[in-house]
């Protein structure tokens, strides 16, 4: 468990406990968490005072929401003035990190970023959920947004009216040119290099030292020195080099990180949209390809992003094998299971399995004409791989 995991999961409990309150005892709190555990709950999108998700259950989609109060600009403006007076909770703010402080009302000023459960309703296309009243799919993205907080607050801050990314601007600029102070250690004495950083780039630069130029002699150079990182570039590289060493210390770390795959990882990162342009001008890869290459990243690692651009290749044995045990685990045995170009794909039913080189086969979806698209939940049964691709085209519609 990473720090950031621990230092969020405060968020995370206070969102279950108001969440399960707001469902008043209703027998759809359970089934929801069985929904979302299985993988129903589709991409969650947040606007302010709304969260939702397509939501796929017994061979039908719902469309389910969870609405709950903006917070008002005279609470943001409480929380940030608060944030700025943390020096810890501006070096994370800086390094693109949300700080633990945001968690805890009693140390944001008396702003709860988890509303009260009096004021959570929900609604959802189903007959239940089109009555106001909770159902089994709107509990389901409830238990999901309680799993999102455990890593990232951004779908509770965006339904309260602000972006992660527009608190931290307006935390930098109450910070602007101002001495934050001591620089922050962790509660095990270390300081993390990130902060460093971070925080150098708010304090006020130093008076110049007084010289006798006399009895200094001049300084030449043949060449103009080199210009050093951005502050933006600087905290980038620190916490992407920060999460590679939390991944290697966990044994979590995904291989083979070959240049093409440390490029996705880049580019999988939060900011890494930003390097997409210079991206496909390096691997000649089409920006199209890139995108999915990213998503299959983030579902699967350096395998996942490999086996996005091309099926690795199995003996017609293997694949056989794979087609037998998909066609063997379908309840309704309708269309046909076909092997062609080292994939397996149902096309009537939309979806695909590829072997990578990980020993996994990993699920995709048709996206568009003959587009297809990595989706969650890689796994070495062929047959569950095809579950879970089953799942998510259920969840994702076809685009024309």
């Amino acid at each position: 468990m990473t720090g950031t995991t621990r230092s969020l999961a405060p968020l995370a409990g206070a969102w279950k406990q108001a969440f399960h309150l707001a469902t008043d005892g209703s027998g759809s709190y359970g089934k929801g968490l069985n929904l979302a555990r299985n993988g129903a709950v589709a991409q969650i999108h947040t606007q302010p005072g709304r969260i939702s998700a397509a939501i796929a259950a017994k061979k039908a989609t719902h469309q389910a929401a969870i609405h709950l109060p903006e917070l008002t600009a005279a609470h943001w403006d409480t929380l940030a003035a608060r944030l700025a007076d943390d020096p810890q909770a501006v070096a994370d703010l800086v390094a693109n990190r949300i700080p633990a402080t945001i968690a805890d009302s009693g140390h944001a000023g008396g702003i709860s970023i988890v509303p009260s459960a009096d004021s959570i309703t929900f609604s959802c296309s189903c007959p239940t959920g089109r009555a106001h009243r909770v159902c089994d799919h709107s509990a389901a993205l409830g238990h999901a947004v309680a799993e999102r907080l455990t890593t990232t607050p951004s779908a509770l801050l965006g339904a309260r009216g602000m972006t992660a990314r527009a608190l931290a601007a307006h935390v930098r600029d109450l910070v602007d040119g101002a001495d934050p102070g001591p620089l922050p250690a962790d509660t095990n004495g270390t300081v993390r290099a990130a902060q460093l950083y971070s925080l150098a780039a708010h304090r006020p630069p130093q008076d110049s030292p007084d010289l006798d130029l006399d009895t200094v002699s001049p300084l030449t150079y043949s060449d103009a020195p080199l210009s050093g990182p951005g502050a933006q570039d600087m905290a980038r590289m620190t916490a992407d080099a920060a999460a590679r060493a939390r991944a290697l210390l966990a044994g979590t770390a995904a291989a083979p990180h070959d240049e093409l795959a440390d490029i996705l990882r880049i580019l999988a990162s939060p900011d890494g949209a930003d390097y997409l342009a210079a991206a496909q001008r390096a691997t000649d890869i089409p920006d199209a390809t890139l995108r999915a290459m990213m998503i299959g990243y983030r579902h699967g690692g350096p395998a996942g992003a490999h086996t996005t651009l091309a099926p690795i290749p199995a003996t017609p044995d293997v694949l056989e094998k794979a087609r037998e045990s998909v066609h063997a685990s379908r309840a309704a045995r309708l269309g046909t299971i076909t092997i062609e170009g080292n994939a397996i794909t149902d096309t009537t039913a939309g979806v695909q399995i590829r072997p990578g080189p990980d020993g996994r086969w990993y699920p995709f979806t048709l996206w568009r004409a003959d587009e297809w698209r990595p989706a969650p939940g890689a796994c070495g049964d062929p047959a569950e791989a095809f579950r879970a691709a089953r799942r998510a085209r259920a969840a994702r519609p076809l685009r024309r």
